[in-house]
């Protein structure tokens, strides 16, 4: 059975913290900082902190220093009378869904929370719930994971490493390589990804020397080292994977031209794929659709499943390759085109 990080510990032991810190405002019991801490056994920089979590998640917390305690700045306020509207309600169940769908360990973290939510909510609130559940009128549609056991221990692995700030060596066994020949890497892991049902781990690797992405199901063994790591101050994923289509960055920039069809272009024209994207109205109804990429192959798969309502205008050698893939699709299927 795969062990609970001490990362997953403390953010459990934090959260139950926030929760009794929570209770003993809501009873109106004398709470200083120094009281706090002596209770949890923490500091009283410690409480601090968690009074300013508890400020942030919209509990409006201030110490009144003529009684000598924290309270509640609205002095009506209280837990037992905690009542969530209609779309808080939702937004509680689209989340259960989601952590349903991409792991274990969130699908659990969430049914305790709807339990909380059960529990310290009103009769009335209560009812809605359990009216909305049974309705199911909301639907999270996302790729799930599949068999999140499989890779459970290297989840936990590389969550634990990222508590410690500490390398990892893996053995890599990477989908692509023809050969599928496994090597050794250490790597220093600065995030988790879950993407279209699979989690992946992102981090600098030494082998490589560059920043890569790595697939929890090709890891087949790892082990945390005691070598410490940094993160670099100025790296961020989201900003990283922006320059990509989605996942794969590779090369340098290029300019991608698509002609989208008239009766297609409006499905185009609805959504934003991508932060370069530019459109173009042309006098026929059809669009241009610009975008500049490092690395074509996602945008190829997702030009794939838009054929025969697309066409590559630019840049040529990603035309030829769609070309001769399609060629050799169609002898494959023994159609002469």
């Amino acid at each position: 059975m795969a062990t609970r990080s001490k990362k997953s510990e403390d953010t459990i032991k934090k959260i139950n913290r926030l929760l009794s810190i929570l209770r003993k405002l809501d009873i109106r019991e004398t709470c200083t900082p120094v009281s706090l801490a002596q209770k949890y056994s923490a500091t009283t920089r410690n409480v601090h902190r968690d009074i300013a979590a508890l400020n942030a998640s919209g509990f409006s917390i201030t110490f009144d220093k003529n009684a000598g305690t924290y309270r509640f700045t609205d002095p009506d306020f209280t837990l037992r009378d905690l009542n969530l509207n209609d779309d808080e309600l939702a937004t509680l169940l689209v989340g259960k869904q989601i952590a349903h769908r991409i792991g274990k360990p969130f699908e659990d973290a969430y049914q305790t929370l709807l339990r909380k939510v059960r529990k310290e909510t009103t009769s009335e609130t209560q009812a809605k719930l359990k009216s909305l559940e049974e309705g199911k009128y909301f639907l999270a549609d996302i790729v799930p994971v599949e068999d999140f056991e499989k890779i459970e221990r290297q989840y936990h692995a590389i969550e634990e490493a990222m508590n410690r700030k500490e390398k990892i060596e893996i053995v890599y066994k990477a989908m692509r390589n023809k050969d599928r020949k496994e090597s050794k890497r250490y790597i220093d892991p600065y995030g988790l990804i879950f993407h279209e049902g699979m989690w992946y781990v992102i981090g600098f690797c030494h082998l490589k020397r560059e920043i890569r992405t790595f697939a929890l199901d090709c890891i087949r063994d790892f082990k945390i080292t005691n070598k410490p790591y940094t993160i670099p101050a100025d790296f961020n994923m989201t900003d990283y994977f922006k320059p990509g289509w989605h996942m794969i960055r590779y090369g340098e920039p290029v300019e991608v031209v698509l002609k989208f069809a008239e009766n297609y272009a409006r499905w185009i024209r609805r959504r934003k794929w991508h932060p370069t994207q530019v459109i173009e109205e042309q006098k026929d109804g059809s669009i241009l659709f610009k975008v500049t990429v490092e690395g074509t192959r996602e945008l190829k798969w997702w030009i794939y499943h838009l054929i025969p309502h697309c066409k590559i205008l630019s840049p040529p050698e990603l035309r030829e390759e769609v070309i001769g893939e399609m060629k050799a699709m169609l002898r494959k299927y023994e159609i002469e085109g």
